[in-house]
Protein backbone atom coordinates (compact mmCIF):
# COMPACT_ATOMS: atom_id res chain seq x y z
CA UNK A 1 0.00 0.00 0.00
CA UNK A 2 2.96 2.58 0.75
CA UNK A 3 4.41 1.45 -2.11
CA UNK A 4 1.62 2.24 -4.36
CA UNK A 5 0.71 5.55 -2.31
CA UNK A 6 4.85 6.53 -3.14
CA UNK A 7 4.26 5.50 -6.77
CA UNK A 8 0.96 8.16 -6.89
CA UNK A 9 3.17 11.11 -5.32
CA UNK A 10 5.96 10.12 -7.57
CA UNK A 11 3.49 9.79 -10.78
CA UNK A 12 2.38 13.18 -9.81
CA UNK A 13 5.74 15.27 -9.04
CA UNK A 14 6.90 13.86 -11.94
CA UNK A 15 4.42 15.21 -14.38
CA UNK A 16 4.08 18.33 -12.51
CA UNK A 17 7.58 19.00 -12.08
CA UNK A 18 7.55 18.55 -16.57
CA UNK A 19 4.34 21.05 -16.89
CA UNK A 20 6.01 23.23 -14.11
CA UNK A 21 8.97 23.66 -15.80
CA UNK A 22 7.10 24.00 -19.82
CA UNK A 23 4.43 26.64 -17.91
CA UNK A 24 6.84 28.72 -16.21
CA UNK A 25 9.23 29.43 -19.77
CA UNK A 26 6.17 29.99 -21.44
CA UNK A 27 4.49 32.09 -18.73
CA UNK A 28 8.27 34.15 -18.80
CA UNK A 29 8.15 34.39 -22.37
CA UNK A 30 4.51 35.26 -22.67
CA UNK A 31 5.09 37.69 -19.65
CA UNK A 32 7.66 39.35 -21.44
CA UNK A 33 5.90 39.85 -24.47
CA UNK A 34 2.71 42.00 -22.92
CA UNK A 35 5.15 43.57 -21.12
CA UNK A 36 6.87 44.92 -23.56
CA UNK A 37 3.84 45.74 -25.75
CA UNK A 38 2.46 47.23 -22.69
CA UNK A 39 5.22 49.80 -22.27
CA UNK A 40 4.98 50.67 -26.02
CA UNK A 41 1.18 51.59 -26.50
CA UNK A 42 -1.68 53.38 -24.63
CA UNK A 43 -3.48 51.56 -21.63
CA UNK A 44 -6.36 51.87 -24.29
CA UNK A 45 -5.17 49.29 -26.58
CA UNK A 46 -3.38 47.02 -23.87
CA UNK A 47 -7.53 46.74 -23.15
CA UNK A 48 -8.35 45.92 -26.53
CA UNK A 49 -5.35 43.51 -27.19
CA UNK A 50 -7.45 41.93 -23.67
CA UNK A 51 -10.79 42.16 -25.31
CA UNK A 52 -9.47 40.34 -28.65
CA UNK A 53 -7.96 37.74 -26.80
CA UNK A 54 -11.28 37.14 -24.87
CA UNK A 55 -14.01 37.40 -27.74
CA UNK A 56 -11.47 34.48 -29.59
CA UNK A 57 -11.15 32.19 -26.05
CA UNK A 58 -15.01 33.22 -25.14
CA UNK A 59 -15.83 31.52 -28.42
CA UNK A 60 -13.48 29.44 -28.91
CA UNK A 61 -14.25 27.49 -25.34
CA UNK A 62 -18.10 27.60 -25.65
CA UNK A 63 -18.57 25.82 -28.67
CA UNK A 64 -15.11 23.62 -29.42
CA UNK A 65 -16.14 20.70 -26.88
CA UNK A 66 -13.90 19.87 -24.54
CA UNK A 67 -12.67 16.51 -26.09
CA UNK A 68 -9.73 15.71 -23.55
CA UNK A 69 -11.40 15.25 -20.49
CA UNK A 70 -13.96 12.05 -22.35
CA UNK A 71 -10.04 10.64 -23.38
CA UNK A 72 -8.63 11.05 -19.66
CA UNK A 73 -12.73 9.59 -18.59
CA UNK A 74 -12.65 6.61 -20.53
CA UNK A 75 -9.20 5.58 -21.79
CA UNK A 76 -8.43 3.74 -18.74
CA UNK A 77 -11.74 1.64 -18.96
CA UNK A 78 -10.91 0.57 -22.41
CA UNK A 79 -6.91 1.14 -22.43
CA UNK A 80 -6.14 -2.94 -23.16
CA UNK A 81 -8.47 -2.60 -26.26
CA UNK A 82 -6.79 -0.90 -29.07
CA UNK A 83 -9.30 -0.99 -31.39
CA UNK A 84 -12.10 0.27 -28.96
CA UNK A 85 -9.27 3.22 -28.12
CA UNK A 86 -8.76 3.90 -31.74
CA UNK A 87 -12.53 4.24 -31.85
CA UNK A 88 -12.64 6.71 -28.89
CA UNK A 89 -9.46 8.58 -30.15
CA UNK A 90 -11.63 8.83 -33.92
CA UNK A 91 -14.97 9.94 -32.52
CA UNK A 92 -13.03 12.60 -29.92
CA UNK A 93 -11.10 13.65 -32.71
CA UNK A 94 -14.19 14.47 -35.32
CA UNK A 95 -15.83 16.37 -32.45
CA UNK A 96 -12.95 18.48 -32.55
CA UNK A 97 -12.78 19.32 -36.06
CA UNK A 98 -16.59 20.23 -36.04
CA UNK A 99 -17.13 22.12 -33.43
CA UNK A 100 -13.95 24.06 -34.37
CA UNK A 101 -15.17 25.05 -37.49
CA UNK A 102 -18.47 26.09 -35.73
CA UNK A 103 -16.93 28.06 -33.10
CA UNK A 104 -15.08 29.83 -36.27
CA UNK A 105 -18.07 30.64 -38.11
CA UNK A 106 -20.12 31.75 -35.20
CA UNK A 107 -17.31 34.12 -34.07
CA UNK A 108 -16.88 35.85 -37.39
CA UNK A 109 -21.08 35.83 -37.52
CA UNK A 110 -21.84 37.48 -34.20
CA UNK A 111 -18.37 39.88 -34.06
CA UNK A 112 -20.54 42.88 -35.75
CA UNK A 113 -22.92 42.89 -32.72
CA UNK A 114 -20.33 42.59 -30.48
CA UNK A 115 -18.13 45.51 -31.80
CA UNK A 116 -21.41 47.58 -32.09
CA UNK A 117 -21.69 46.97 -27.99
CA UNK A 118 -18.49 47.71 -27.55
CA UNK A 119 -18.36 50.66 -29.86
CA UNK A 120 -14.89 50.13 -31.04
CA UNK A 121 -12.97 51.71 -34.25
CA UNK A 122 -13.38 49.30 -37.48
CA UNK A 123 -9.84 48.09 -37.29
CA UNK A 124 -9.68 46.64 -34.11
CA UNK A 125 -12.90 44.50 -35.67
CA UNK A 126 -10.62 43.41 -38.55
CA UNK A 127 -7.76 42.31 -35.33
CA UNK A 128 -10.17 40.08 -34.50
CA UNK A 129 -11.14 38.55 -37.70
CA UNK A 130 -7.59 37.77 -37.60
CA UNK A 131 -7.75 36.49 -34.35
CA UNK A 132 -10.23 33.47 -34.72
CA UNK A 133 -8.25 32.68 -37.38
CA UNK A 134 -6.68 30.45 -34.59
CA UNK A 135 -9.48 28.94 -33.54
CA UNK A 136 -9.58 26.62 -36.73
CA UNK A 137 -6.00 25.02 -35.64
CA UNK A 138 -7.53 24.09 -32.29
CA UNK A 139 -7.93 20.04 -32.92
CA UNK A 140 -5.53 19.50 -30.01
CA UNK A 141 -8.44 18.56 -27.58
CA UNK A 142 -8.20 14.52 -28.35
CA UNK A 143 -3.65 15.15 -28.44
CA UNK A 144 -4.03 16.50 -25.14
CA UNK A 145 -6.03 13.99 -23.33
CA UNK A 146 -4.33 11.18 -25.23
CA UNK A 147 -0.52 12.66 -23.79
CA UNK A 148 -1.85 13.24 -20.70
CA UNK A 149 -3.10 9.55 -20.06
CA UNK A 150 0.30 8.14 -21.21
CA UNK A 151 2.16 11.02 -19.15
CA UNK A 152 3.62 12.40 -21.85
CA UNK A 153 4.06 15.96 -19.77
CA UNK A 154 7.67 16.49 -21.74
CA UNK A 155 5.53 17.22 -25.46
CA UNK A 156 3.73 19.65 -23.96
CA UNK A 157 7.04 21.41 -22.43
CA UNK A 158 8.25 21.17 -26.20
CA UNK A 159 4.91 22.76 -28.26
CA UNK A 160 4.78 25.67 -25.21
CA UNK A 161 8.63 26.65 -25.60
CA UNK A 162 8.49 26.61 -29.26
CA UNK A 163 5.73 28.74 -29.15
CA UNK A 164 6.69 31.09 -26.53
CA UNK A 165 9.37 31.64 -28.35
CA UNK A 166 8.29 32.21 -31.83
CA UNK A 167 5.63 34.73 -30.24
CA UNK A 168 8.35 36.65 -27.95
CA UNK A 169 10.64 36.46 -31.77
CA UNK A 170 7.37 38.04 -33.85
CA UNK A 171 6.69 40.44 -31.80
CA UNK A 172 10.07 42.26 -31.20
CA UNK A 173 10.20 41.71 -35.27
CA UNK A 174 7.10 43.68 -35.32
CA UNK A 175 7.82 46.16 -32.44
CA UNK A 176 11.55 47.13 -33.73
CA UNK A 177 9.87 47.26 -37.47
CA UNK A 178 7.33 49.86 -36.07
CA UNK A 179 4.62 47.89 -38.17
CA UNK A 180 1.62 48.72 -35.95
CA UNK A 181 -1.26 47.42 -33.84
CA UNK A 182 -2.47 44.76 -36.13
CA UNK A 183 1.00 43.46 -36.83
CA UNK A 184 1.20 42.53 -32.86
CA UNK A 185 -2.48 40.43 -33.20
CA UNK A 186 -0.80 38.52 -36.42
CA UNK A 187 2.08 37.33 -34.12
CA UNK A 188 -0.59 36.15 -31.84
CA UNK A 189 -2.14 34.23 -33.90
CA UNK A 190 0.75 32.74 -35.50
CA UNK A 191 2.61 31.53 -32.25
CA UNK A 192 -1.17 30.21 -31.00
CA UNK A 193 -0.66 27.78 -34.58
CA UNK A 194 2.07 27.02 -34.03
CA UNK A 195 1.48 25.35 -30.55
CA UNK A 196 -1.62 23.79 -32.33
CA UNK A 197 0.71 22.32 -35.28
CA UNK A 198 3.65 21.03 -32.93
CA UNK A 199 1.17 19.30 -30.48
CA UNK A 200 -0.15 17.62 -32.90
CA UNK A 201 2.67 16.10 -34.46
CA UNK A 202 3.65 14.79 -31.10
CA UNK A 203 0.71 13.30 -30.73
CA UNK A 204 0.93 11.39 -34.36
CA UNK A 205 4.34 10.34 -33.71
CA UNK A 206 3.66 8.88 -29.92
CA UNK A 207 0.08 7.34 -31.95
CA UNK A 208 2.59 5.70 -34.54
CA UNK A 209 5.04 4.06 -31.75
CA UNK A 210 1.82 2.36 -30.39
CA UNK A 211 0.64 1.67 -33.80
CA UNK A 212 -2.94 3.66 -33.42
CA UNK A 213 -2.24 6.56 -36.08
CA UNK A 214 -4.55 4.97 -38.42
CA UNK A 215 -7.13 5.67 -36.24
CA UNK A 216 -9.12 7.85 -38.43
CA UNK A 217 -9.88 4.52 -40.65
CA UNK A 218 -11.48 2.49 -37.64
CA UNK A 219 -15.73 2.52 -37.16
CA UNK A 220 -17.02 4.63 -34.66
CA UNK A 221 -19.41 1.85 -33.91
CA UNK A 222 -16.79 0.03 -31.94
CA UNK A 223 -17.93 1.91 -29.15
CA UNK A 224 -21.57 2.22 -29.88
CA UNK A 225 -22.35 0.44 -26.92
CA UNK A 226 -20.47 3.32 -24.48
CA UNK A 227 -21.51 5.96 -27.88
CA UNK A 228 -24.30 7.56 -25.67
CA UNK A 229 -22.51 7.63 -22.66
CA UNK A 230 -19.56 9.20 -24.26
CA UNK A 231 -21.54 11.52 -25.77
CA UNK A 232 -23.61 12.69 -23.02
CA UNK A 233 -20.05 13.30 -21.11
CA UNK A 234 -18.70 15.22 -23.54
CA UNK A 235 -21.64 17.65 -24.42
CA UNK A 236 -22.13 17.96 -20.11
CA UNK A 237 -18.25 18.27 -19.89
CA UNK A 238 -18.43 21.20 -22.84
CA UNK A 239 -21.60 22.88 -20.83
CA UNK A 240 -19.59 22.95 -17.71
CA UNK A 241 -16.42 24.72 -19.37
CA UNK A 242 -18.94 27.04 -21.44
CA UNK A 243 -20.73 28.79 -18.09
CA UNK A 244 -17.18 28.75 -16.56
CA UNK A 245 -15.56 30.72 -19.72
CA UNK A 246 -18.46 33.49 -18.70
CA UNK A 247 -15.89 33.63 -15.53
CA UNK A 248 -12.42 33.30 -16.34
CA UNK A 249 -11.98 34.15 -20.44
CA UNK A 250 -15.22 36.17 -21.04
CA UNK A 251 -14.58 38.82 -18.10
CA UNK A 252 -12.75 41.15 -20.51
CA UNK A 253 -15.67 41.85 -22.40
CA UNK A 254 -17.93 41.98 -19.41
CA UNK A 255 -15.77 44.81 -17.91
CA UNK A 256 -15.39 46.77 -21.19
CA UNK A 257 -18.88 46.59 -21.65
CA UNK A 258 -19.24 48.11 -18.09
CA UNK A 259 -16.97 50.34 -17.17
CA UNK A 260 -15.11 50.86 -20.70
CA UNK A 261 -11.73 50.16 -22.34
CA UNK A 262 -9.70 51.65 -19.59
CA UNK A 263 -10.97 49.09 -17.21
CA UNK A 264 -10.22 46.83 -19.72
CA UNK A 265 -6.62 47.38 -19.78
CA UNK A 266 -6.37 47.47 -16.00
CA UNK A 267 -8.08 44.17 -15.92
CA UNK A 268 -5.64 42.46 -18.70
CA UNK A 269 -2.98 43.71 -16.73
CA UNK A 270 -4.30 42.10 -13.68
CA UNK A 271 -5.22 39.02 -16.12
CA UNK A 272 -1.53 38.70 -16.97
CA UNK A 273 -0.35 38.61 -13.35
CA UNK A 274 -3.17 36.42 -12.21
CA UNK A 275 -2.40 33.88 -15.62
CA UNK A 276 0.99 34.05 -14.45
CA UNK A 277 0.30 31.95 -11.17
CA UNK A 278 -2.77 30.23 -12.80
CA UNK A 279 -0.45 28.52 -15.05
CA UNK A 280 2.26 28.03 -12.63
CA UNK A 281 -0.26 25.90 -10.48
CA UNK A 282 -2.15 24.27 -13.26
CA UNK A 283 0.35 21.67 -14.09
CA UNK A 284 -0.82 20.53 -10.81
CA UNK A 285 -4.47 20.44 -11.76
CA UNK A 286 -3.72 18.38 -15.21
CA UNK A 287 -1.23 15.73 -13.37
CA UNK A 288 -4.46 15.32 -10.82
CA UNK A 289 -7.11 14.50 -13.58
CA UNK A 290 -6.11 11.16 -14.81
CA UNK A 291 -5.20 9.89 -11.67
CA UNK A 292 -8.79 10.88 -10.43
CA UNK A 293 -10.16 8.78 -12.69
CA UNK A 294 -7.69 6.43 -12.37
CA UNK A 295 -9.32 5.81 -8.26
CA UNK A 296 -12.61 6.11 -9.74
CA UNK A 297 -12.16 3.45 -11.95
CA UNK A 298 -10.74 1.07 -9.83
CA UNK A 299 -13.34 2.08 -7.10
CA UNK A 300 -10.15 3.16 -4.92
CA UNK A 301 -13.00 6.01 -3.34
CA UNK A 302 -11.17 5.86 0.49
CA UNK A 303 -7.25 6.48 -1.26
CA UNK A 304 -9.42 9.45 -3.26
CA UNK A 305 -10.62 10.82 -0.18
CA UNK A 306 -7.24 10.83 1.79
CA UNK A 307 -5.35 12.40 -0.68
CA UNK A 308 -7.95 14.94 -1.97
CA UNK A 309 -8.41 16.23 1.40
CA UNK A 310 -4.61 16.25 1.90
CA UNK A 311 -4.13 18.35 -0.60
CA UNK A 312 -6.79 20.79 0.31
CA UNK A 313 -4.88 21.60 3.51
CA UNK A 314 -1.02 21.74 2.24
CA UNK A 315 -2.13 24.02 -0.73
CA UNK A 316 -3.94 26.35 1.99
CA UNK A 317 -0.94 26.65 3.98
CA UNK A 318 1.42 27.08 1.39
CA UNK A 319 -0.81 29.10 -0.89
CA UNK A 320 -1.35 31.59 2.23
CA UNK A 321 1.81 32.43 2.84
CA UNK A 322 2.71 32.98 -1.08
CA UNK A 323 0.08 35.69 -0.54
CA UNK A 324 0.92 37.30 2.35
CA UNK A 325 4.54 37.41 0.63
CA UNK A 326 2.55 38.86 -2.62
CA UNK A 327 1.16 41.90 -0.93
CA UNK A 328 4.17 43.11 0.45
CA UNK A 329 5.46 43.52 -3.13
CA UNK A 330 2.58 44.31 -5.33
CA UNK A 331 3.41 48.18 -5.62
CA UNK A 332 6.74 47.49 -6.49
CA UNK A 333 6.25 44.29 -8.98
CA UNK A 334 3.22 46.50 -10.71
CA UNK A 335 5.66 49.70 -11.49
CA UNK A 336 8.62 47.93 -11.74
CA UNK A 337 6.96 45.29 -14.47
CA UNK A 338 4.02 47.92 -15.87
CA UNK A 339 4.32 51.86 -15.18
CA UNK A 340 2.92 54.08 -12.05
CA UNK A 341 -0.08 54.19 -14.64
CA UNK A 342 -1.55 50.74 -13.07
CA UNK A 343 -0.64 51.50 -9.69
CA UNK A 344 -4.15 52.66 -9.17
CA UNK A 345 -5.63 49.33 -9.64
CA UNK A 346 -3.34 47.63 -7.08
CA UNK A 347 -6.26 47.27 -4.96
CA UNK A 348 -8.44 45.39 -7.38
CA UNK A 349 -4.87 43.23 -8.26
CA UNK A 350 -4.32 41.68 -4.65
CA UNK A 351 -8.50 40.82 -4.91
CA UNK A 352 -8.21 38.60 -7.93
CA UNK A 353 -4.76 37.14 -6.79
CA UNK A 354 -6.98 35.86 -3.44
CA UNK A 355 -9.94 34.67 -5.84
CA UNK A 356 -7.26 32.85 -7.29
CA UNK A 357 -5.96 31.34 -4.87
CA UNK A 358 -9.38 30.09 -3.42
CA UNK A 359 -9.70 28.19 -6.86
CA UNK A 360 -6.41 26.36 -6.69
CA UNK A 361 -6.73 25.17 -2.83
CA UNK A 362 -9.79 23.06 -3.75
CA UNK A 363 -8.79 22.54 -7.36
CA UNK A 364 -9.05 18.74 -6.87
CA UNK A 365 -12.80 18.67 -6.21
CA UNK A 366 -13.65 19.04 -9.77
CA UNK A 367 -12.15 16.62 -11.94
CA UNK A 368 -13.64 14.36 -8.70
CA UNK A 369 -17.55 15.54 -9.07
CA UNK A 370 -16.88 14.86 -12.79
CA UNK A 371 -15.43 11.76 -13.92
CA UNK A 372 -17.80 10.26 -10.22
CA UNK A 373 -21.12 10.96 -12.74
CA UNK A 374 -22.01 14.50 -11.72
CA UNK A 375 -21.39 16.41 -14.86
CA UNK A 376 -25.27 16.91 -15.19
CA UNK A 377 -25.77 18.25 -11.71
CA UNK A 378 -22.43 20.65 -12.26
CA UNK A 379 -23.41 21.83 -15.22
CA UNK A 380 -27.11 23.17 -13.69
CA UNK A 381 -24.99 24.55 -10.61
CA UNK A 382 -22.69 26.30 -13.28
CA UNK A 383 -25.20 27.73 -14.92
CA UNK A 384 -27.36 29.38 -11.54
CA UNK A 385 -24.24 30.70 -9.97
CA UNK A 386 -22.64 32.28 -13.60
CA UNK A 387 -26.16 34.13 -14.31
CA UNK A 388 -25.89 35.05 -10.31
CA UNK A 389 -22.52 36.44 -11.48
CA UNK A 390 -23.69 38.23 -14.16
CA UNK A 391 -26.64 39.61 -12.08
CA UNK A 392 -24.55 40.56 -9.12
CA UNK A 393 -22.57 42.63 -11.86
CA UNK A 394 -25.68 44.19 -13.80
CA UNK A 395 -27.51 45.32 -10.31
CA UNK A 396 -24.29 47.00 -8.32
CA UNK A 397 -21.92 48.34 -11.20
CA UNK A 398 -23.26 51.84 -10.83
CA UNK A 399 -23.40 51.69 -6.87
CA UNK A 400 -20.49 49.00 -5.97
CA UNK A 401 -17.96 50.62 -8.75
CA UNK A 402 -15.38 48.30 -10.40
CA UNK A 403 -15.07 46.30 -6.98
CA UNK A 404 -18.05 44.25 -7.44
CA UNK A 405 -16.84 42.19 -10.36
CA UNK A 406 -14.21 40.70 -7.52
CA UNK A 407 -17.09 40.28 -5.58
CA UNK A 408 -19.20 38.67 -7.52
CA UNK A 409 -16.64 36.34 -8.85
CA UNK A 410 -15.31 35.30 -5.37
CA UNK A 411 -19.09 34.79 -4.38
CA UNK A 412 -19.39 32.54 -7.15
CA UNK A 413 -15.97 31.07 -7.08
CA UNK A 414 -17.06 29.97 -3.22
CA UNK A 415 -20.80 28.46 -3.75
CA UNK A 416 -18.97 26.14 -6.62
CA UNK A 417 -16.58 24.55 -4.27
CA UNK A 418 -19.17 23.77 -1.82
CA UNK A 419 -21.64 22.61 -4.23
CA UNK A 420 -19.02 20.40 -5.56
CA UNK A 421 -17.70 19.41 -1.93
CA UNK A 422 -21.04 18.93 -1.82
CA UNK A 423 -22.25 15.99 -4.29
CA UNK A 424 -18.50 14.48 -3.76
CA UNK A 425 -19.21 13.75 -0.01
CA UNK A 426 -22.15 11.58 -0.98
CA UNK A 427 -19.60 9.07 -2.21
CA UNK A 428 -16.27 10.06 -0.80
CA UNK A 429 -17.74 11.16 2.92
CA UNK A 430 -15.32 14.38 2.73
CA UNK A 431 -17.55 15.79 5.73
CA UNK A 432 -18.20 13.06 8.72
CA UNK A 433 -21.02 14.64 10.45
CA UNK A 434 -21.55 12.72 13.89
CA UNK A 435 -24.90 11.70 14.64
CA UNK A 436 -26.82 12.48 17.58
CA UNK A 437 -27.40 10.25 20.50
CA UNK A 438 -31.23 9.19 21.10
CA UNK A 439 -30.67 8.17 24.19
Amino acid sequence: MNEEKNNIYRKILAGSGILFSSNAIASFLGFIVLVVIAKKISIEEFGVIGIIQSYTLTVGTLLNFQTWQTIIKYYPRINNNSEMVQSLLKYSFRLDFITAIIAFVFGIGLLELVYQAINLPEIYKHCAQIHLLSILTKLNGTATGYLRVLDKYHLFFKSQVIAGLVKLSLVMLVLWMNLGFVYIIVAFVLAEITYDIVLNKSFYNVLKEDSLHRFLNKKISLIKKKYKDIFDFSLYTNFISSFDTIIFQADILIVSGFFGVSYAGCFKMIKVIVGLINRLAGPLSITISPIVSEFIAENKLKELRSNLLKSFLFLSILLGIGFGVFVLLDELIVELVFSKEYLQYIYYLDFAIFNLLVSIVFMGIHPVTNFLGYHRQVLYIIIVLSLLYLSLIYLFSSSVGFEIVFIAQLIQISLVILSKLYLSNKKLDLVTIPKLSTS
